[in-house]
């Protein structure tokens, strides 16, 4: 008898994997927004799972084998008519870089095919959930996009979100970003939609950033205010 594994449960795991794979690396990891969609009004314009930082941007759908929902097909059959309408093959190559597909099934002794998204229909993947959890961690702590990347990617998902969401964008939700500074203190920091990140990662958190900087500062002048005034000599009428 077959048993099943929900995409919930493969999610929750792939993002404890990806925390601890990333307090292993050497270097302190800059601001990363790990976002689940999965069931929120951008999956069916997304996908499952957004993962960002000023240096990279994965999108992942995750899938059971025992789900014969049609629902990823249609979306391939869109984003290749998507991709053939342009003439420049960087977009191809920038959705296999960046947007995913995992497909799992735990009765079989290969429980996991990894692939990009635009390869899903063969999806014959040499890495399992162990591998990729490590190449998403050293990615987000290796070389930043280039800008020509960067460029082609916001366009990527731009069209993407167009494309599968008709006319109609649906309203969303926030995000957090998370981070954790020289001291190993962490902080979150909000921002209003979670298609910010999703197409302009390294805007949203320099501009978060600079925000936190900024009410820092006015606390930290209304602290020492404070002090002083506590500290000043009472006149006496």
């Amino acid at each position: 008898m077959e048993w099943d594994v929900l995409e919930g449960a493969v999610i929750s795991n792939f993002i404890l994997g990806l925390g601890v794979a990333l307090g292993r690396q050497p270097v302190p990891f800059e601001p990363i927004g790990v976002e689940l969609t999965q069931q929120t009004p951008l999956d069916p314009l997304l996908g499952d799972l957004l993962i960002a930082n000023a240096r990279l941007v994965r999108l992942i759908e995750f899938k059971r084998e025992l789900n014969k929902s049609h629902k990823e097909q249609a979306k391939l059959v869109i984003l290749k008519r998507l991709l053939l309408g342009d003439i420049d093959s960087r977009l191809e190559s920038i959705s296999k870089k960046n947007h995913w597909y995992v497909q799992t099934n735990f009765n079989k002794w290969q429980s996991s095919v990894i692939v990009p998204y635009l390869d899903q229909e063969s999806p014959v993947g040499d890495r399992d959930l162990v591998r990729f959890v490590e190449e998403t961690a050293n990615a987000l702590a290796g070389p930043a996009m280039t800008e020509q990347e960067f460029a082609d990617w916001q366009w990527y998902m731009q069209k993407v979100t167009e494309f599968f969401g008709s006319s109609r964008i649906p309203r969303t939700t926030g995000g957090l970003l998370f981070t954790v500074n020289a001291q190993g203190k962490p902080a979150y920091f909000a921002f209003r939609d979670l298609r910010e990140l999703a197409m302009a990662p390294r805007q949203v958190i320099e501009s978060r950033m600079e925000v936190r900087q900024e009410l820092s500062h006015k606390q930290e002048l209304s602290h020492k205010l404070r002090y002083r005034l506590r500290r000043a000599p009472q006149m006496r009428l």
